[in-house]
């Protein structure tokens, strides 16, 4: 519990009408969650106006409304008028859990592709290095040692202080958190003490939200706007990167960039990169210095999602010798080029790839293993940026030798518009099929696998659902794949006590 008198100096020029003296007992923004002595936070979103719940909160018990508009004229309750309502509940949230984050070590991961595998490497790295840490992203949340399932990549500002206190009760002193650039844009992590900022890559994606590059560049650039102001941490950037360069340019003086990726001016340097079908190994140089590094990943990306985690735990105070030695057992990442077939004909994969760069990458890493041919099943999600669904087409065919596009996330949308949209980027040089029916173009692409071929399906990764107008119904790429490869073996088995059966049957003729 807070004193609204108390709380009113830590923000942005509010203007009260009412009671200083007034007790905050619990925080909401979601007018169904009000119970009586609750701060309610009038939220402006992309499809709602908090505002509009100001009444349903008043009557389910709210003691005090925070809002970007002035309370109306005949308004009997107290009411505060904030600039901007979404940075007064980050401030409200972390002094009513008592600024869990000043105690905790944060690396903040951000760019397109390669967050989530970057942060739970950092996560797996500060907990093996003795330095306990939570994890906020897009997979679970880790408390601790207790999971609890991802609402969102990055969540609230009220959720994240929530997470990072029960954090510190449970004695953490560190966390990996993915920050997206809605969470950044939508100033959820505003106040936050990163201790390092580490940027992936810039490729399209969300541009039905943010309109641009630029403006989608912009917002990640608030991660490092943080640090950079906050006079300690590391930027650490993907200097391989055309954004991370741009990056690179613009913190450079202050002294705190430290830079990854291949080039000769990486900080963190890979060279001599080996991949094969149970992992990468490759060495790094630094400082003069050079290392062997083992990964359990396959690819170019995950060296550099390697490479961005390494130079944050090191940074944040981890021994770099210990830290090396501990990638080599890193778990794997799930729905991350995550291996669902056992030893058999043919090898089959499941990734969250559903970028145009995203698959490219993953394509282009399944092809330096040499299979016979690929097999790719991809789709595109509903209601999402359209421009680039032709471009996963292209992505596909560039990459596959047989492309099997799909239903994926339709949402509201219909899944056979969202499937002849992206079916416009191909050229036919590769052999293309249209199923709506998820399950059955998975079955499609197994069933006519050869021997030495790799199956990859790819956009939904680690996810346990499809959304399909407003409903979530179970849906696990992995689960499927796995159930239909052991079904495979099942009936090829019994082919085969047939012919033996039949082969004694001719012999009696």
């Amino acid at each position: 519990m807070i004193i609204l008198r108390d709380l009113l100096p830590l923000l942005d020029s509010p203007v009260p009408s009412g009671s200083l003296d007034t007790p905050i007992e619990a925080i909401a923004y979601d007018s169904r969650s009000v119970t009586p002595g609750t701060a309610f936070f009038a939220l402006r979103g992309t499809n709602a106006d908090g505002n509009r719940f100001i009444p349903t909160a008043i009557k389910a018990g709210a003691s005090v409304i925070f809002s970007e508009q002035a309370p109306p004229s005949d308004s009997k309750i107290l009411w505060v008028h904030v600039r901007h309502a979404r940075i007064a509940l980050a401030q409200t949230a972390a002094a009513f859990y008592n600024y869990p984050a000043r105690q905790l070590k944060i690396a903040g991961v951000t760019g397109t592709n390669g967050k989530t595998t970057t942060a739970f490497i950092i996560h797996y790295l500060m907990n093996a290095g003795q330095l306990r840490a939570g994890l906020i992203g897009t997979i679970f949340y880790d408390l601790g040692g207790t999971q609890v399932p991802a609402t969102h990549t990055t969540p609230e500002s009220l959720e994240i202080q929530q997470l990072l206190s029960e954090m510190r009760t449970n004695g953490c002193r560190g966390c990996a958190m993915e920050v997206s650039s809605h969470a950044l844009d939508q100033q959820r992590t505003h106040g936050l003490p990163f201790e390092t900022a580490i940027f992936t890559n810039l490729t399209q994606d969300h541009l039905d939200y943010h309109g641009s590059m630029e403006n989608y560049f912009a917002a990640k650039v608030r991660l490092f706007e943080i640090v950079a102001t906050q006079g300690h941490g590391h930027l650490i950037i993907n200097s391989d990167d055309l954004w991370g360069r741009k990056l690179v340019t613009r913190y450079e003086s202050t002294g705190r960039v430290v830079r990854f990726g291949y080039g000769v001016q990486s900080d963190y340097r890979a060279v001599n990169v080996r991949s094969d079908l149970t992992g990468t190994s490759f060495e790094l140089e630094i400082k003069g210095r050079s290392f062997l590094i083992r990964l359990p990943y396959i690819g170019d990306f995950n060296v550099y999602n390697a490479l961005g985690a390494l130079a944050a735990a090191h940074l944040m105070g981890l021994n770099l010798r210990e830290t090396i030695q501990n990638l080599r057992t890193a778990p794997q990442v799930p729905g991350r080029l995550e291996r669902v077939s056992d030893q058999g004909r043919f090898h089959v994969y499941v990734d969250y790839a559903h970028t145009p760069d995203a698959l490219d990458n993953v394509l282009r890493t399944l092809r330096s293993l040499k299979p016979n041919r690929i097999i790719t099943v991809f789709g595109c999600g509903g209601d999402r940026d359209r421009t680039k669904r032709p471009r996963m087409a292209v992505a596909a065919e560039k990459g596959s030798d047989i492309c099997v596009l799909t239903s994926d996330n339709p949402r509201t949308e219909d899944p056979a518009t969202i499937i002849e949209d992206a079916a416009a980027g191909f050229s036919r040089k590769a052999r293309t099929a249209k199923i709506i029916d998820r399950r059955q173009a998975i079955q499609t692409a197994l069933e006519g696998a050869t021997e030495g071929d790799i199956v990859l399906i790819a956009g939904k990764g680690h996810e346990t659902y499809q959304d399909i107008q407003g409903v979530k119904h179970p849906f696990d790429d992995r689960k499927v794949a796995r159930q239909m490869l052991q079904r495979m073996r099942e009936l090829k088995a019994e082919a085969s006590i047939e012919a033996e059966l039949q082969a004694e049957r001719d012999s009696f003729n």
